[in-house]
Protein backbone atom coordinates (compact mmCIF):
# COMPACT_ATOMS: atom_id res chain seq x y z
CA UNK A 1 0.00 0.00 0.00
CA UNK A 2 1.66 3.41 -0.50
CA UNK A 3 0.49 6.36 1.18
CA UNK A 4 1.04 10.26 0.93
CA UNK A 5 3.10 11.72 3.86
CA UNK A 6 3.17 14.93 2.54
CA UNK A 7 -0.12 17.46 2.69
CA UNK A 8 -1.65 18.81 -0.02
CA UNK A 9 -0.62 22.85 -0.67
CA UNK A 10 -3.96 24.64 -0.04
CA UNK A 11 -3.80 28.35 0.41
CA UNK A 12 -5.98 28.02 3.30
CA UNK A 13 -3.38 26.65 5.54
CA UNK A 14 -0.68 28.23 7.33
CA UNK A 15 2.89 28.98 7.11
CA UNK A 16 5.81 30.47 9.58
CA UNK A 17 4.51 32.98 10.89
CA UNK A 18 4.35 36.34 8.87
CA UNK A 19 5.76 34.20 6.18
CA UNK A 20 3.93 34.15 2.72
CA UNK A 21 1.26 31.05 1.73
CA UNK A 22 0.51 29.60 -1.72
CA UNK A 23 -1.26 31.46 -4.14
CA UNK A 24 -3.02 30.19 -6.89
CA UNK A 25 -4.72 31.79 -10.24
CA UNK A 26 -6.51 30.95 -12.96
CA UNK A 27 -4.54 31.93 -15.98
CA UNK A 28 -6.84 30.38 -18.68
CA UNK A 29 -10.71 29.23 -18.64
CA UNK A 30 -10.84 26.71 -20.95
CA UNK A 31 -14.46 27.65 -23.07
CA UNK A 32 -16.03 27.67 -26.74
CA UNK A 33 -15.07 31.38 -27.04
CA UNK A 34 -12.08 31.54 -25.35
CA UNK A 35 -8.31 29.21 -24.73
CA UNK A 36 -8.71 25.12 -25.51
CA UNK A 37 -7.11 24.49 -21.67
CA UNK A 38 -7.39 25.40 -18.37
CA UNK A 39 -4.17 26.51 -17.06
CA UNK A 40 -3.04 28.33 -13.43
CA UNK A 41 -0.49 30.75 -11.96
CA UNK A 42 1.22 29.43 -8.95
CA UNK A 43 3.14 31.17 -6.12
CA UNK A 44 4.86 28.95 -3.90
CA UNK A 45 7.22 30.19 -1.09
CA UNK A 46 9.51 27.12 -0.87
CA UNK A 47 9.22 26.93 2.97
CA UNK A 48 5.75 26.09 3.18
CA UNK A 49 4.08 22.99 3.57
CA UNK A 50 6.05 19.64 3.90
CA UNK A 51 9.16 21.00 2.03
CA UNK A 52 13.14 19.93 3.03
CA UNK A 53 15.54 22.32 4.65
CA UNK A 54 18.46 21.93 2.49
CA UNK A 55 22.48 23.32 3.58
CA UNK A 56 22.15 26.73 2.11
CA UNK A 57 19.05 27.46 4.43
CA UNK A 58 21.37 28.40 7.03
CA UNK A 59 24.54 28.81 5.96
CA UNK A 60 25.45 30.91 2.27
CA UNK A 61 27.82 28.22 1.45
CA UNK A 62 26.51 26.03 1.53
CA UNK A 63 25.10 23.26 -1.37
CA UNK A 64 22.05 24.50 -2.94
CA UNK A 65 18.86 22.30 -3.04
CA UNK A 66 18.72 21.88 -6.86
CA UNK A 67 22.80 20.05 -6.30
CA UNK A 68 21.63 17.80 -3.21
CA UNK A 69 22.69 14.06 -4.48
CA UNK A 70 19.40 11.94 -5.62
CA UNK A 71 20.24 9.91 -2.15
CA UNK A 72 18.98 12.06 -0.15
CA UNK A 73 15.14 11.17 -1.46
CA UNK A 74 14.99 7.98 -1.07
CA UNK A 75 15.31 5.32 1.81
CA UNK A 76 14.80 1.82 2.29
CA UNK A 77 12.69 0.55 4.96
CA UNK A 78 16.05 -1.31 7.12
CA UNK A 79 17.24 2.91 7.15
CA UNK A 80 14.34 4.31 8.54
CA UNK A 81 13.70 4.82 12.31
CA UNK A 82 10.16 6.28 13.07
CA UNK A 83 9.94 7.28 16.47
CA UNK A 84 6.48 7.34 18.57
CA UNK A 85 6.81 10.34 21.01
CA UNK A 86 3.05 11.17 21.84
CA UNK A 87 4.18 12.85 25.19
CA UNK A 88 5.56 15.72 22.88
CA UNK A 89 2.22 17.05 21.19
CA UNK A 90 1.28 19.53 23.26
CA UNK A 91 1.60 22.79 22.52
CA UNK A 92 5.48 24.71 22.95
CA UNK A 93 7.02 21.20 23.51
CA UNK A 94 10.67 20.85 22.62
CA UNK A 95 12.06 17.50 21.72
CA UNK A 96 15.55 16.63 23.45
CA UNK A 97 18.64 14.72 23.57
CA UNK A 98 16.97 12.73 26.21
CA UNK A 99 13.60 11.66 24.23
CA UNK A 100 16.32 10.30 21.71
CA UNK A 101 18.68 8.33 23.81
CA UNK A 102 16.70 5.61 24.54
CA UNK A 103 16.17 5.09 20.75
CA UNK A 104 19.65 5.19 20.46
CA UNK A 105 21.10 1.43 19.27
CA UNK A 106 18.05 1.67 16.81
CA UNK A 107 19.22 4.85 15.09
CA UNK A 108 23.06 3.55 14.73
CA UNK A 109 22.85 3.02 10.90
CA UNK A 110 19.96 4.55 10.07
CA UNK A 111 20.02 7.17 7.45
CA UNK A 112 16.12 8.78 7.66
CA UNK A 113 14.65 9.91 11.31
CA UNK A 114 11.07 10.34 11.65
CA UNK A 115 9.77 11.58 14.87
CA UNK A 116 5.70 11.13 15.01
CA UNK A 117 4.05 12.99 17.99
CA UNK A 118 0.57 13.26 16.93
CA UNK A 119 0.53 17.39 16.24
CA UNK A 120 -0.26 17.36 12.70
CA UNK A 121 -3.89 16.84 13.96
CA UNK A 122 -3.67 20.32 15.07
CA UNK A 123 -2.98 21.77 11.51
CA UNK A 124 -6.55 21.63 10.94
CA UNK A 125 -8.64 21.23 14.20
CA UNK A 126 -6.33 24.24 15.48
CA UNK A 127 -4.51 25.94 13.26
CA UNK A 128 -3.29 28.90 15.58
CA UNK A 129 -1.28 26.68 17.64
CA UNK A 130 0.28 25.06 14.92
CA UNK A 131 1.77 28.16 13.76
CA UNK A 132 2.74 29.79 16.63
CA UNK A 133 3.12 27.47 19.42
CA UNK A 134 4.18 24.19 17.84
CA UNK A 135 6.67 21.43 18.52
CA UNK A 136 10.42 21.87 18.06
CA UNK A 137 13.80 20.83 18.11
CA UNK A 138 16.11 21.50 21.04
CA UNK A 139 19.85 22.68 19.42
CA UNK A 140 21.41 20.12 22.01
CA UNK A 141 19.46 17.46 20.20
CA UNK A 142 20.68 18.41 16.77
CA UNK A 143 24.51 18.64 17.89
CA UNK A 144 23.79 14.91 18.97
CA UNK A 145 22.53 13.55 16.18
CA UNK A 146 25.11 15.51 13.79
CA UNK A 147 27.80 14.48 15.77
CA UNK A 148 27.20 10.55 16.98
CA UNK A 149 25.35 9.36 14.33
CA UNK A 150 27.14 9.63 10.88
CA UNK A 151 25.37 8.09 8.68
CA UNK A 152 21.48 9.85 9.27
CA UNK A 153 21.11 12.27 6.56
CA UNK A 154 17.54 13.54 7.32
CA UNK A 155 14.95 13.55 9.61
CA UNK A 156 11.37 14.38 9.36
CA UNK A 157 8.81 15.49 11.62
CA UNK A 158 4.86 15.62 11.62
CA UNK A 159 5.11 19.33 12.86
CA UNK A 160 5.66 22.83 11.18
CA UNK A 161 9.60 23.26 11.97
CA UNK A 162 12.47 22.53 13.09
CA UNK A 163 11.92 25.57 15.09
CA UNK A 164 9.15 27.57 16.95
CA UNK A 165 8.06 30.85 17.64
CA UNK A 166 8.28 30.54 21.44
CA UNK A 167 11.63 29.77 22.00
CA UNK A 168 15.13 30.23 20.50
CA UNK A 169 16.62 27.25 19.72
CA UNK A 170 15.68 27.72 16.08
CA UNK A 171 18.91 28.61 14.68
CA UNK A 172 21.45 27.00 16.44
CA UNK A 173 18.97 23.54 15.48
CA UNK A 174 19.19 24.22 11.86
CA UNK A 175 22.86 24.83 12.03
CA UNK A 176 24.06 21.93 13.48
CA UNK A 177 21.72 19.55 11.00
CA UNK A 178 22.52 21.76 7.90
CA UNK A 179 26.67 21.33 8.15
CA UNK A 180 27.06 24.80 9.43
CA UNK A 181 29.85 23.64 11.58
CA UNK A 182 31.24 20.03 9.70
CA UNK A 183 30.63 18.04 6.24
CA UNK A 184 27.84 16.33 8.32
CA UNK A 185 24.48 17.50 6.59
CA UNK A 186 21.11 16.14 7.85
CA UNK A 187 18.24 17.92 5.96
CA UNK A 188 15.14 18.90 7.57
CA UNK A 189 11.48 17.74 6.65
CA UNK A 190 9.33 19.99 7.90
CA UNK A 191 5.49 19.83 8.28
CA UNK A 192 4.86 16.00 6.69
CA UNK A 193 2.03 13.93 7.78
CA UNK A 194 3.27 10.56 9.53
CA UNK A 195 -0.57 9.87 10.76
CA UNK A 196 -1.07 7.51 7.18
CA UNK A 197 1.65 5.31 8.22
CA UNK A 198 -0.21 4.01 11.46
CA UNK A 199 1.14 0.98 12.76
CA UNK A 200 2.65 0.24 9.68
CA UNK A 201 6.67 -0.75 8.27
CA UNK A 202 7.48 1.43 5.97
CA UNK A 203 9.16 -0.44 3.07
CA UNK A 204 10.59 2.15 1.44
CA UNK A 205 10.43 6.17 1.50
CA UNK A 206 10.41 8.77 -1.77
CA UNK A 207 10.27 12.29 -1.51
CA UNK A 208 10.47 13.46 -4.95
CA UNK A 209 11.61 16.64 -4.51
CA UNK A 210 10.61 20.11 -6.34
CA UNK A 211 14.15 21.18 -8.18
CA UNK A 212 14.85 24.49 -8.63
CA UNK A 213 17.87 25.76 -9.83
CA UNK A 214 19.78 27.75 -6.89
CA UNK A 215 16.85 27.53 -3.91
CA UNK A 216 17.89 26.99 -0.38
CA UNK A 217 15.10 24.44 0.15
CA UNK A 218 11.86 23.44 -1.91
CA UNK A 219 8.59 21.37 -1.45
CA UNK A 220 8.97 17.34 -1.40
CA UNK A 221 6.07 15.55 -2.52
CA UNK A 222 6.83 12.61 0.29
CA UNK A 223 5.27 9.02 -0.09
CA UNK A 224 5.79 5.64 1.53
CA UNK A 225 5.24 2.11 0.60
CA UNK A 226 4.27 0.13 3.29
CA UNK A 227 4.15 -3.44 4.50
CA UNK A 228 1.19 -5.04 3.90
Amino acid sequence: MFVHLAHVLDPKDVAWPGEPVISIEQDTHLSETGKPFNSHLITLPNHFGTHMDGPRHFNTSGTPFDELPIETFAYHGDEILLVDLPHRNGAEEIVTKEDLEPYADELKGKRLLLLGTGFEEKRESDPDTYQNRGVSIHSGLSKWLNEEFPELACIGMDWMSIAAPTNDHGPEAHRWLLGNYNDHIITGIEDMSLAPIGDKKIKFLTMGPLRIKGVDSAQVNAMALLED
